[in-house]
Order: structure tokens, then sequence, then C-alpha cells
């Protein structure tokens, strides 16, 4: 069991820092820029990393049978909190309050609606596993 959480964490954390240096070339060479900065890109990777960390983490919690209201409640603040950090620290966005708080307002509408999903999916499943069992 702990083998396959390992693998997953692996497998989430490298997909996770391939998309960043995807994206960030995406994002460089739309700019106009030529060559990206080894530093600029590391920082990229280590903050996709952390937030893959995150999710994988959290998504362990949830497997386990706890509320998850308070699962997820703690997932949205751990998960808000290393975005805003990591964020600041990868210059994805400048450290002002509008700016942050904008930052913060997106992630937050962004969260529910994949939150909402993964809800009236999983809503969905279990009626049709009633619905077979009875």
């Amino acid at each position: 069991m702990i083998k396959k959480k390992a693998l997953n964490l692996l497998l989430t954390v490298s997909l996770s820092a391939n998309a960043m240096v995807i994206v960030t070339w995406i994002i460089t060479k739309a700019l106009g820029y030529d060559l990206i900065s080894p530093t600029f890109l590391f920082k990229n990777i280590v903050a996709a990393v952390a937030i893959a960390g995150i999710n994988t983490i959290f998504g362990w919690f949830y497997s386990r049978n706890a509320n998850p209201l308070i699962i997820g409640s703690l997932h949205f603040l751990m998960a808000a909190i290393t975005f805003l950090l990591c964020g600041l620290w990868a210059h994805w966005f400048p450290s002002d309050r509008g700016i942050i708080l904008t930052g913060i307002l997106i992630f937050t509408a962004i969260f529910l609606v994949i939150w909402l999903f993964h809800y009236f999916y999983w809503k969905n499943q279990i009626k049709k596993i009633n619905g077979k069992l009875g």
C-alpha cells in the first residue's frame, strides 16, 4: 500500500514538473523570450512540485473515510497557502495586496468548481451503485 502511494506521489510530482516546464516554455515564447532563465525554471518546477505534493497528500486523506468536509476544508486551506507562498516565491504575481486578493479569489473559484465537479460525480456514482444494489 505504501509502495502504491509513493508511486502515485512520484507520478503526480513528475507530471506537474513536466507540465510546468511546458507551460513556462509556452509563456516565455509567447512573450518573445528566446531563453528561459534556469532560476525561473527551477522556481516554477519547485512550486509545481509543492502544489502537486499537497494535492497528493490530501488525496490520501480523502481515501480514508474521514469527514470529507473537514478534509476538504484543510485541503483548501493548505492548497491556498501553498499556492500563495509558491506564487510569491516564483514571481507568478507581484506582492501587491490587490493582486494577491484577486489571485486568491480566482484560486478559490477554480478550487470550488473542481470540488463541485467531484462532489456531483461521486454523488452520481453512488446513486448508480445503490440502484444496482436495490
